[in-house]
């Protein structure tokens, strides 16, 4: 309905405004107590006012259009405006007899609604009455433009940006860390030596977590419980050298597997607990992701039995997930890390989404 209205604002405000000064013309005039010839007459001096200024309006668009408005386009709009003021009363003056004669000849036992002889339209005073009512409507008119073109640009604006903020998003977008690919196919060659079947099987693993990537990409949310199944496969890929073995822990609440949550957050967290932290203290550790709602927030954290290394590489890929959550919460979403004796553990608290309410 809003929308409605917005697009059609001129013709809404055409009928009213010239409805209601045409209800008033025709009650203060003397046209007898016949409801039918009141309606006609009513309608009869709407269809020519809405007329008359529909013209102006078209030719206010072409002469003087506020898209391009330059200060020499006033003169032109006072010559429209005095041309329709000499035009209009003598239009409004022959259609009135007209409608008078269709009202004769549909009631003819009521000739007295047109007995008063109509005003001559060549009065100064209806010249002024006239030019006082079109130079009033051109404002308004004018008014109603700058208005809609406020609101336009306005729009534009929003949209260029959304399409501004949804750009750096992409950027930002979680992706397969290439050193992570590149290892994990080193891993895979030389397992297809030792077993062929599982390096197979770690092959479709690696080409289904890159498929999701890409997938992934143009959208902002997925299901917690889709995330959750490729955190499994990231790991699965981060284990296959028998040097890398650790315990992996799932703490997860189920009325949290259909929450969203951005793409690619869990393998970005467990990369950060496991190439920052674990694989460099190369010590049997293990790990543990969890997920809960704790005050209408959706709360995930790992953690592992290690320290966390600081690097330029971890640094560049924390900050790009706090830019992340900020882009899609802003400031209703955070990124912590707490550090207690061989105990490191990643936080993340987004708002706690069901499935249909975020859009991508």
């Amino acid at each position: 309905m809003q929308r409605f209205i917005s697009k059609n604002l001129f013709w809404i405000l055409q009928f009213l405004g010239w409805g209601a000064f045409s209800l008033f013309v025709t009650f203060i005039a003397d046209i007898g107590e016949k409801w039918e010839g009141i309606l006609i007459i009513l309608l009869g001096n709407m269809i020519i006012f809405i007329t008359m200024t529909s013209i102006l309006r078209w030719l206010l668009n072409k002469v003087a259009p506020i898209e391009n408005f330059k200060p020499i386009m006033l003169l032109r709009i006072i010559a429209l405006v005095g041309v329709m003021s000499f035009i209009f009363p003598h239009v409004a003056y022959y259609s009135g007899f007209i409608v008078g004669k269709i009202v004769r000849f549909l009631w003819e036992d009521t000739p007295e609604i047109f007995k008063k002889s109509p005003i001559n339209p060549n009065s100064y005073s209806n010249y002024i009455g006239y030019t006082v009512i079109i130079s009033g409507w051109t404002v308004f008119f004018y008014i109603i433009k700058l208005i809609r073109k406020s609101n336009n640009e306005r729009i534009q604006r929003l949209r260029l940006k959304d399409q501004v903020k949804q750009a750096q998003l992409n950027t930002l977008k979680g992706h397969i860390n290439p050193n992570f690919i590149f290892s994990s196919l080193n891993s895979i060659k030389g397992l297809m030596l030792e077993d062929v079947p599982k390096s197979r099987a770690m092959l479709t693993t690696l080409s289904e977590m890159l498929r999701y990537s890409l997938i992934k990409n143009d959208i902002n949310g997925v299901l917690l419980e889709e995330e959750l199944e490729v955190s499994k496969n990231y790991i699965s890929l981060f284990t296959i050298e028998e040097s890398r073995k650790f315990n992996v822990n799932y703490n997860i609440a189920p009325e949290t597997l259909s929450l969203l949550i951005p793409p690619l957050l869990f393998p970005n967290l467990i990369e950060l607990a496991t190439r920052f932290g674990m694989f460099e203290a190369k010590n049997e550790d293990s790990i543990t992701v969890t997920s809960e709602i704790k005050n209408n927030n959706l709360k995930i954290s790992v953690a592992h039995t290690s320290n966390m290394t600081v690097s330029n590489a971890r640094q560049s890929l924390e900050n790009m997930l706090k830019q992340r959550l900020k882009l899609l919460y802003g400031d209703n979403a955070s990124y912590m890390t707490n550090h207690e004796v061989n105990n490191y553990t990643l936080w993340v608290t987004l708002p706690a989404h069901p499935f249909k309410s975020l859009n991508s």
